[in-house]
């Protein structure tokens, strides 16, 4: 009577094993949406070999290009320093800008930069010691190129600046 016991236990571990086995190999199939568009591998593209030109057509005037720097390195205890700040020739605004350490201290603010223009040389409001100071900001603001001169959307770049001998 034991082994009789045994032999059905194992035999509804068996069917149960393999029932399983079953639904889980079919649960996707039963259970998707037969209506849901299958994607398809591009065979068209190609290995990327780098950035190549495509067509940008005309500027849009609504637009701002900011430029980003991850760091500006600064010659430590004086006051001016070379550096390389511009406004891209494409926008149709001034930019102000003003560097500033992560406090807020404000270390050098421009006047009004037309498109196209640069700032090479800038004198700070105070001079920095050796050292890297994290979360500095570049912010730039934005303006109308008319009498009214009218703020417009601006952005805020936070850097590094690495000040060394």
């Amino acid at each position: 009577m034991k082994n009789k016991k045994t032999i059905w236990i194992v035999c509804g571990f068996v069917f149960l094993l393999l029932s399983g086995i079953v639904v889980g190999m079919n649960l996707n199939k039963w259970f998707s949406n037969p209506e849901a568009p299958v994607m398809e591998v591009d065979d068209s593209s190609e290995e990327w070999t780098g950035n190549k030109e495509t067509y940008t057509g005309k500027k849009n005037t609504d637009t701002i290009d900011i430029p980003g720097f991850g760091a500006i390195n600064l010659k430590a205890g004086v006051a001016e320093q070379a550096v390389n700040l511009y406004n891209p020739p494409q926008n149709t605004c001034y930019f102000k800008m003003s560097l500033l350490l992560s406090d807020g201290t404000k270390l050098w603010e421009s006047k009004l930069i037309a498109p196209g223009k640069a700032v090479y040389t800038i004198t700070l409001n105070e001079v920095l010691n050796v050292g890297v100071y994290e979360n500095a900001t570049l912010k730039y603001d934005c303006f109308t190129m008319d009498d009214a001169q009218t703020p417009l959307n601006g952005s805020e770049i936070k850097l590094t600046l690495n000040v060394r001998e």
